[in-house]
Parts: structure tokens; C-alpha cells; sequence
């Protein structure tokens, strides 16, 4: 039987051409449907809460079994089914299947519908009369089906995937799961197991995922939801390939196959176990009153490291919904003295971390970044040993901060902090560069103890931090002192060797040990506190290093230290890059140090130094600031 057509139209403030619609996540405004004899228009209020109301009064007007017609995909794919999702509205059937005009219009018989913005009633009239020129054939042709969510099934190593359909979404939260990632691409059919959650080399979430979709055409309309916003963040969507979803997605674990073969409703991942926690321990977490959640038998997989060295991570299996919604309410409550945190997961997930592709996609990242790294981006001055007092590996005192705004500083870290911040030790702020020596969104904290740390995460976790007109939620987790040291190890590119021969300064000022200026790999780096370095225009500190690029040959130190002595500045040493062979990088090393003025008010100014500089054939020096060490 013949389905009876409903023309649907909708205009937006933003783009409403055919091809563009929804792409700048402008704002529905007005929405019509129309059978051919009536017209239904309807305005849409910013901030509606009634919009479960008006779209159920949509599918009154359209009648049972009505089968909708729009000019293209993105009336339902790129606005409606998104602005669903977003508010948490669900819809009948209506708006899950619609006949797309545009594959009527590549019929050579049918003249091409106008693909500009027309009035809403007039595009209602005339896709009625289009719609009713064509045989029930050529309709059929035409039909698109809307699929909701995504299967969690697993990928396994011997598929293969299309080049033309996966896409990388950058930028999610943390606490994002597959359900999120399927939210965020509402609309559009992501094919079977089609969601991988991108995990670091230890196995946890790097706020990245690759995205598989049914054909060509959904990966089109997913690229224009770029920076198009998940929980309060704008995500980043890019192309991806076939095998990098392979490498992220695919496995061969058994034991993660056994494990997820058991029909569980839901899986949480536990982090933040005690290294030496037991499967009676998490059983006993999950059973503790109020609200206990029974877990399923052999319902718990603990995460371990290559060599077998427990991660503090476990999957664990709830047979219901309910009992898994009710253990997901014990999130931030403690086993011994350490507090567990709670996500939940997805098949492919377990999958993924319990695959060998986690540790070697990991490894072809370290050498994309190393192959992509210069010689002058690698070099960065070390940290000196008196910037951070000792720690240890056991323990938990330090908090974690993720999603901090590019221009923040660490007076607006402290400040975000309040009280919490009278429990940082001295200089314990960290905040974390890339490969660019740009802010990278993080930053570590080290705290006088672990309840101060876990009182610090549990009050300023998901709070707002304002810096200027930007106002960021962020994320912050206790952490060891070894995950706040591994960021860098898993970033950084290793550097080439190089010879550092010391100049001993001709002016009487301390030489500090060599190990305080030697340079480390230019990876995700971290500046202690008072950090990041000032700006040119501001006050500098008492002393700090420089790299000075661009030497020509038959350059001395002592030429570049006569170059940048002043009354007011004096170089304390120079270093001379060198290659393995002998032969000269062009670049230097330099400690300088430098007075207060006369009036003791003000140091000289970056600038100040950059003044010191000659462009000629002798000299031809660009000077770079980099970190600042303070003595």
C-alpha cells in the first residue's frame, strides 16, 4: 500500500541553503509539514521546553503511516535529529524515515529543484507536486532510513574497512563514551561497532575517537558538524583512513571476547584501584549500601601493563540496566583510602584495551611526532632539580586539570583552585606545552598530601573557570606523581645526541650544575610554578636561558657572549650545539643573568635582550624564548 506524503520544510538563523543546511549549528526558528491541502507552520522559541510537544504535534497533523519528503538529508539528519538528541527528546517513527529529493532530482527526466532558501509555504507546495510526478519505483529509490545510536559490537583484525567513511572527532571529554560520540553524530547511520574510543599507550582516553560510518555520503555530512559542540565542548571533526580505524578498533584478544560474550547490559570501568584490589573488593564496593548493584558472575577483567604490572583500571559486567545505572552512582566513593571513578564503557573498549594495536598504535604515533618535530622545536631547557621537591611513585597527591582555556594562566589556576590551592606545595603548578610550545589545555598540581589531592578533585571537578569573555568547565583527577611524569615520556620525541661542550663565564656569577641547562626532547612539556614564561612585554625574573638559532660558521662562544653582555646583563655561560660528528647545529645555548635597575623597581625586558642582537654576516641570530629557570 502507498504511503501517504508529508512535505517537510524547516528554516534555521543560520545557512539555509540545501547543501549547507545545519552545518553552522545555527538555531531552528520554523518548521512546517504540509499533505498538500493544508499547511502546518510553526515557530520554534529559543529555549523551548515544550519541543517533545511540538514535534508530537508534527505527527498529529502528518497521521499514522505518513511518510515525510524533503528537499535533502539534512533537514531530519542535520538539524532535527541533532537538536533531539541535545535536549533529550524522543520521536515516532515519523521522523526516522524520509524520501530524499535530491535522488529524485538526479533522474535525467525531472527538472532540478532550486537549491536556495524559498518561503517555507512555497517550498511545501512544490515538493508536494514534485513528490507526485514520480512512479512508486523511483520513490522506493529514494527512501532513506534514520538509524539510531550505535551497535557495540567488536572489530575484529581481519575486516576491512573503506577509506571513505571514517572520521576523527578531537576534543571530547574524557568521561565521553561511545553513547556520547553517537549522540554528538545524531542523525547520521554509523555503521556496526563503528564508534573506537582512541586510548593512550596506558590504556586510558585520550579524548579522541574514530568514527566508521555506512557509506560516503554520512562521512560527508559528518565532517560539517566540525566544531559543532559535545557537553559544553566544541569537537573537532577531520578525515581519517580505513587502517587508522583498524589500528584503533580491531583485535584479536581472547580474553576480551570471553569476557564480553556473556550478555551484559552494561559495562563500567573502574580507574583508580589500589594496584593490589581483588575481585571480592570490587564486588564488596559494588554491594555497599546505599543503592547495592550486583555485579554478574566472572563479571570483572583488572587491566595490566605488557609486562603484567596491574594499571589500576578493571571492566566490570551489570546483567541489567537498572543495576548498572545504580553502580554508577558510587562514583567517587572509596576502596581503602583511595577513591574509584567510574565510566561507562563499551565493548570495543575493553576490546581496545586489552589489544596489542593500543601499545602499537602508540608507537606509530611517537614516530609520526618524531618524524615531525625539527631540531629547533626539540630544544627546550631542562627543569632544574630545586623546582620540584622529591616525590614518590606510591602516591596519590597530585590533581590533574584538563580542558584549561589557551590564554589561562597560573594565577588563574590558583584562583580557580580557592582553598584548595593553600595545599600546593611550592612551586608544584605544571602546565603542559606540546610539541609547538603551545598550551596544550592541561596542567598538574602537586599537593602537601593525598587527602588534600582527593578533596581538591572531588570539590573543583566539572566547575567553571572564567578567564576574560571565556568561561571553560574543567576536569580534574587525582593522580600519581608517575602519571604526571609519563605525559611527557609519551609525548616527546627522543633527540639526536649532541656534544655540549661548557664555556666558563668570564664575569664572577655562580655556574649552576650542567644538568640544570641541558636540553630535553620538545614534547608535551611542563613549566614549573610561577609558569607559563611571561610575556615579552612583562617582567622577567633574575636570570633565566635562551636559544639562540641561525649562528654561521666561525662563530665563537665568546663572540655571543660579547654580543649579550650589558651593564645590566651578563652572560654566565654559553653552550655551543654540536652534532655527534663535531659539526656545528647553529644554535646556542645561553644562561643569562641580569641586575635590577638603579631604583630596584623593574628587570630589563625581554625586548631588552632581543635589542642585543646583530643581523649580519657574522651573526645572524633569531632568539627565542624559552623557559625561564629562576635562581
Amino acid at each position: 500500500m502507498q504511503r501517504r506524503a508529508v512535505a517537510l520544510a524547516l528554516r534555521t538563523a543560520g545557512d539555509n541553503s540545501a547543501e549547507n543546511l545545519g552545518s553552522d549549528g545555527s538555531r531552528l526558528v520554523e518548521i512546517g509539514v504540509s499533505d498538500g491541502q493544508s499547511h502546518l507552520i510553526l515557530p520554534v522559541v529559543e529555549g523551548n521546553s515544550h519541543l517533545g510537544d511540538l514535534f508530537r504535534q508534527i505527527e498529529i497533523a502528518a497521521g499514522p503511516g505518513a511518510l515525510l519528503v524533503c528537499r535533502g538529508p539534512c533537514e531530519l539528519r542535520q538539524v532535527i535529529h541533532p537538536l533531539l538528541a541535545q535536549e533529550g527528546v524522543t520521536v515516532g517513527e515519523l521522523f526516522l524515515e524520509f524520501v530524499n529529493m535530491m535522488r529524485l532530482d538526479a533522474i535525467p527526466s525531472t527538472p532540478p529543484m532550486s537549491q536556495e532558501a524559498e518561503e517555507i509555504a512555497v517550498e511545501l507546495t512544490s515538493l508536494i507536486d514534485r513528490f507526485a510526478k514520480h512512479t512508486p519505483d523511483e520513490i522506493a529509490l529514494a527512501v532513506e532510513r534514520i538509524s539510531l545510536g550505535v551497535d557495540p559490537t567488536i572489530c575484529r583484525d581481519d575486516e576491512s574497512v573503506e577509506g571513505e567513511v571514517v572520521v576523527r572527532a578531537r576534543g571530547l571529554p574524557w568521561q565521553a563514551s561511545d553513547t556520547h560520540v553517537a549522540q554528538f553524530f545524531a542523525g547520521l547511520n554509523i555503521a556496526p561497532g563503528g564508534v573506537a574510543l582512541c586510548l593512550s599507550a596506558e590504556g586510558r582516553r585520550n579524548g579522541e575517537a574514530l568514527v566508521r560510518f555506512v557509506n560516503p555520503e554520512m562521512r560527508a555530512l559528518a565532517l560539517k558538524r566540525h566544531r559543532h559542540f559535545l557537553l559544553s565542548r566544541y569537537i573537532e571533526v577531520y578525515r581519517a583512513s580505513g587502517d587508522e580505524f583498524l589500528q584503533v578498533a580491531a583485535g584479536c584478544s581472547s580474553e576480551a571476547m570471553i569476557f564480553v560474550s556473556r550478555g551484559a547490559s552494561v559495562i563500567i570501568r573502574m580507574r583508580g584501584l589500589p594496584y593490589d584490589c581483588a575481585e571480592q573488593q570490587i564486588k564488596e564496593f559494588f554491594l555497599s549500601e546505599p543503592e547495592p548493584a550486583e555485579m554478574m558472575d566472572s563479571g570483572v577483567m583488572f587491566v595490566t601493563r605488557p609486562d603484567g604490572r596491574p594499571t589500576g583500571d578493571a571492566f566490570v559486567l551489570f546483567g541489567d540496566e537498572e543495576t548498572g545505572l545504580r553502580a554508577l552512582k558510587k562514583h567517587r566513593q572509596t576502596i581503602g583510602s583511595r577513591y574509584i571513578e567510574l565510566f561507562r564503557s563499551t565493548t570495543a573498549e575493553v576490546n581496545q584495551t586489552t589489544s596489542s594495536h593500543v601499545r602499537n598504535f602508540s608507537d606509530s604515533n611517537k614516530k609520526r611526532q618524531q618524524r615531525g618535530v625539527t631540531v629547533e622545536r626539540k630544544m627546550v631547557m631542562k627543569r632544574s632539580a630545586e623546582m620540584t621537591p622529591p616525590v614518590t611513585a606510591t602516591r596519590r597527591d597530585c590533581v590533574r586539570l584538563r580542558g584549561l582555556p589557551y590564554e589561562a594562566r597560573v594565577e588563574d589556576v590558583v584562583r580557580f583552585l580557592g582553598d584548595h590551592a593553600r595545599n600546593i606545595v611550592f612551586q608544584g603548578v605544571h602546565m603542559v606545552f606540546n610539541a609547538q610550545g603551545h598550551p596544550s589545555g592541561e596542567c598538574f598540581i602537586q599537593m602537601n598530601s593525598e587527602q588534600a589531592a582527593s578533596g581538591c578533585a572531588a570539590t573543583t571537578h566539572n566547575k567553571f573557570m572564567n578567564t576574560g569573555k571565556k568561561q571553560r568547565y574543567i576536569e580534574v583527577f587525582q593522580c600519581s606523581p608517575d602519571d604526571m611524569h609519563l605525559a611527557p615520556q609519551q609525548a616527546a620525541a627522543p633527540a639526536p645526541p649532541l656534544i655540549l661542550p661548557q664555556v666558563q663565564p668570564r664575569l664572577p656569577f655562580p655556574i649552576t650544575a650542567p644538568s640544570a641547562a641541558m636540553p630535553l626532547p620538545f614534547g608535551a612539556m611542563y613549566w614549573p610554578y610561577p609558569s607559563p614564561p611571561v610575556s615579552p612585554n612583562m617582567m622577567l625574573g633574575s636570570g633565566g636561558q635562551v636559544l639562540v638559532t641561525g649562528i654561521t660558521f666561525g662563530v665563537t662562544a665568546q663572540d655571543i657572549m660579547h654580543q649579550f653582555t650589558t651593564p645590566d646583563t651578563a652572560v654566565e655561560s654559553v653552550q655551543m650545539l654540536r652534532w655527534p660528528t663535531a659539526t656545528t647545529t647553529g644554535e646556542a645555548l645561553l644562561r643569562v643573568l641580569w641586575t635590577r635597575s638603579a631604583d630596584g623597581s623593574t628587570f630589563p625586558t625581554y625586548s631588552h635582550l632581543r635589542s642585543r642582537l646583530t643581523y649580519s654576516k657574522e651573526i645572524y641570530a633569531s632568539l627565542r624564548r624559552q623557559q625561564f629557570s629562576y635562581v
